[in-house]
C-alpha cells in the first residue's frame, strides 16, 4: 500500500515568517543569505556581529523558496545551490571531506575546529531538496546536487558516529536513509535505517538518549524524524523515526513545567538558560498550547523547522502540557546504564504546582551543561531561574565537575576536577599540557530574573529569594590546592549569587592534567518564602552529610 506522505503548505505561518525574514538578507552578489554572525564561542575564529554569508541557513532558504515557488524563487533556490555546492569539500582524502564551512568568511583550512556536522545538517536540505523539488530546479544542477549529497553521505557514514550522540545519529541516519532512498541507493538506505534503529536500541538499553532533555537538541530529533516521515517511504525507517519521535515526546512531557512554562532539568546540552523563542514556537505547532516566550530569550531569527511538515504531539503525552501539576512529584530517569550502579548517570527532577528543580548525579560544567538548575514564577517574572556554574575568569568552566544527590527539592553537590577537557567546551579548546592559566575560579549558586534578592542567614547559610520562593544554599568549609574556598554573596543586574571562591589573585596555573586537590560541597533547598530553613537538612546521624559514589564528605 503507498504511503501518503505529508507536505509544508506555502501558506503555512512559520515558513511565510522565515522568507518574510530572509528575503530581504539575500546577497545577489554572493548568491547567499548575508546575515549577522552569532558566535558559539567555539569551531570559529570569528567574533560576533560580523556580517556573514551561511550555508546551512542559505541551504533551509533555497528549500522554502521551492517550497513557497512563486515566479522567481526557483531560479533564486538554484543560484543559492550553485554557490553553495561548489564550497563542500569534495577532496576524497581530506580530513573535512563531505562538509562545508560554516561561512564564506572563515573556509574549513581557517576555523578552528571545521564542524563535521554541517555534512548532515547541509545534507538534510539537500536530500530534502532532491526528493520534492527536483523537478524545479535544472537537470544540470539536480546532477550537482546528487554529488553534493552522494559527498554528504560518504562523509556521514565515514565519521559513523555512535547512538549516543543522540541528534547526530538521528539526523546522519536520516539523511542517508532519504538520500539512499532517493538515489536508488539500497546500501546506503539500509545504513541509515539500522543507525536510527541503533537509537531506539540504545535509548531501551540505557532508559533514554544520551543526550538528555536537551531543549534545542530534542528539537533537532523530532523535526528530523518529521523530515523522514514526510520523505521516506520504506517503511521500515519510517517505524524507526516515529519511535525515536515518540521517546523524545515522552521526556520532553516528563520534564514540562506548566506553571512557569519551562523545560525542567537537568539539560545535557542547553545554551539558554529559559526556553528560546524557535522552541517555544517549535512546542506551539506541535501541542496545540499557546506558550510565553520569556523576554531574555526571544530571537529575531526565524524557525528553521519551518521547512519541514510538524506532527501533532504524540496523544499520550498532551495531558502533561495541558493540565497543571496537582501535587509535587518526582521524575527519576536513567540516562546511560553501567553494570556499575556507581558509573551509570541518572536525572531526578522534581515539579510541583509552583516550582521545579532538577539534577543529574554525575556531570561537568562546560557552557552547554545545566546539571543543576530550577525555575518558578513570580507576579513580576514569568519564570525565575536557579541554577549551578563553576567559572575560569568569569565564563563557565569545562575542567571541573560535580556529582550530587537529590531527595525532592534539596540536592547535595560535591564538586571536583576534570582531566582531558577543555575550557569553555568539553573538548574543542584543551590545552595540550592540561594546564590553565587563571585569575579567578570559583562555584557559583545563582539566581536570575526580575525582583531578586539575597539573604545572609548565619551558620554558613544563604538565601536567594524571589517572590513566594527562595533557594537556601547550606555552605561547608572548603579547601581549593591547599588554600581555605571563601562563600560570599553578590548582586549583579537581574540576578544574585553565592560564590565558593577558590581562587583569586594574579594569574597563575593550574595543571588540570591530574586530579586538582580539591574539597568543596554544599546543599541547596527549594522553599517557599515562608517555609522554616533546617540547619542541616541532609545530615544524618553520624555527621556525614553525603555519601554516594564512594565519595564521603565530612563536617570539619
Amino acid at each position: 500500500m503507498a504511503v501518503s506522505l505529508p507536505r509544508v503548505a506555502a501558506n503555512d505561518t512559520d515558513l511565510i515568517e522565515l522568507l518574510d525574514y530572509y528575503d530581504p538578507l539575500f546577497d545577489s552578489a554572493e548568491s547567499m543569505l548575508l546575515v549577522d554572525f552569532h558566535s558559539p564561542g567555539y569551531h570559529t575564529q570569528l567574533e560576533s556581529g560580523v556580517k556573514v554569508h551561511p550555508t546551512r541557513e542559505s541551504l533551509t532558504y533555497a528549500l522554502a523558496l521551492l517550497i513557497r515557488n512563486r515566479c522567481g524563487d526557483s531560479e533564486r533556490a538554484s543560484e543559492i545551490l550553485s554557490r553553495v555546492l561548489r564550497l563542500q569539500d569534495r577532496d576524497s582524502r581530506s580530513k573535512t571531506y563531505g562538509t562545508w564551512p560554516w561561512h564564506i568568511e572563515e573556509p574549513l583550512e581557517l576555523m578552528t575546529s571545521p564542524d563535521m556536522n554541517w555534512a548532515d545538517f547541509c545534507g538534510a536540505s539537500l536530500g530534502q531538496i532532491l526528493a520534492c523539488h527536483r523537478e524545479q530546479l535544472p537537470l544540470e544542477l539536480v546532477d550537482e546536487v546528487k554529488k553534493g549529497l552522494r559527498h554528504a553521505t560518504t562523509s556521514i557514514q565515514n565519521r559513523n558516529v555512535g547512538a549516543e550522540y543522540t541528534n547526530i545519529a538521528v539526523l546522519g541516519g536520516g539523511v542517508c536513509a532519504i538520500a539512499g532512498e532517493t538515489l536508488g541507493d539500497d546500501d546506503l538506505l539500509k545504513y541509515g535505517r539500522e543507525r536510527l534503529r541503533s537509537v531506539i536500541d540504545h535509548a531501551n538499553e540505557h532508559g533514554g538518549f544520551s543526550e538528555y532533555n536537551s531543549p534545542p537538541y530534542s528539537e533537532v530529533v523530532i523535526v528530523e524524524c518529521e523530515r523522514i516521515l514526510q520523505v521516506v517511504r520504506d517503511e521500515p525507517t519510517r517505524k524507526a523515526a516515529e519511535a525515536i519521535r515518540k521517546i523524545a515526546w515522552q521526556a520532553i512531557a516528563e520534564s514540562f513545567h506548566p506553571a512557569t512554562q519551562q523545560w525542567a532539568g537537568p539539560h545535557s546540552r542547553n545554551s539558554k538558560i529559559h526556553l528560546r523563542d524557535r522552541t517555544v514556537a517549535f512546542l506551539y505547532r506541535r501541542i496545540g498550547l499557546t506558550l510565553g516566550s520569556h523576554p531574555t530569550e526571544q530571537e529575531k531569527e526565524p524557525r528553521l523547522f519551518a521547512v519541514v511538515k510538524a506532527l501533532d504531539c504524540p496523544a499520550e503525552y498532551l495531558c502533561y502540557f495541558h493540565e497543571p501539576i496537582a501535587d509535587a512529584r518526582t521524575v527519576k530517569r536513567t540516562f546511560l546504564r553501567r553494570k556499575n550502579e556507581n558509573d551509570s548517570r541518572f536525572g531526578v527532577t522534581w515539579l510541583s504546582p509552583q516550582a521545579c528543580l532538577g539534577s543529574v548525579n554525575q556531570s561537568g560544567f562546560w557552557t552547554q551543561r545545566k546539571p543543576l538548575i530550577g525555575y518558578w514564577k513570580t507576579e513580576r517574572d514569568p519564570a525565575i531561574a536557579f541554577r549551578c556554574r563553576f567559572l575560569h575568569d568569569e565564563k563557565d568552566f569545562a575542567s571541573m565537575g560535580i556529582r550530587s544527590v537529590q531527595n525532592g527539592s534539596a540536592v547535595l553537590s560535591s564538586i571536583h576536577s576534570l582531566s582531558n577537557r577543555g575550557d569553555w567546551h568539553r573538548s574543542l579548546d584543551r590545552t595540550a599540557d592540561g594546564f590553565f592559566s587563571a585569575t579567578d575560579l570559583r562555584l557559583r549558586y545563582e539566581l536570575r530574573g526580575v525582583g531578586v534578592s539575597g539573604e545572609d542567614l548565619g551558620h554558613r547559610r544563604f538565601a536567594l529569594i524571589a517572590g513566594e520562593h527562595k533557594v537556601v544554599i547550606h555552605t561547608l568549609p572548603g579547601s581549593f590546592v591547599g588554600q581555605k574556598v571563601v562563600w560570599q554573596m553578590g548582586q549583579g543586574e537581574d540576578f544574585v549569587f553565592v560564590d565558593a571562591v577558590c581562587y583569586r589573585g594574579t594569574e597563575r596555573d593550574f595543571d588540570f592534567g591530574n586530579p586538582i586537590e580539591i574539597q568543596l560541597a554544599a546543599g541547596v533547598e527549594l522553599l517557599s518564602k515562608d517555609d522554616p530553613t533546617s540547619e542541616s537538612p541532609l545530615r544524618d546521624g553520624s555527621g556525614v552529610i553525603w555519601e554516594s559514589h564512594a565519595l564521603v564528605i565530612e563536617e570539619e
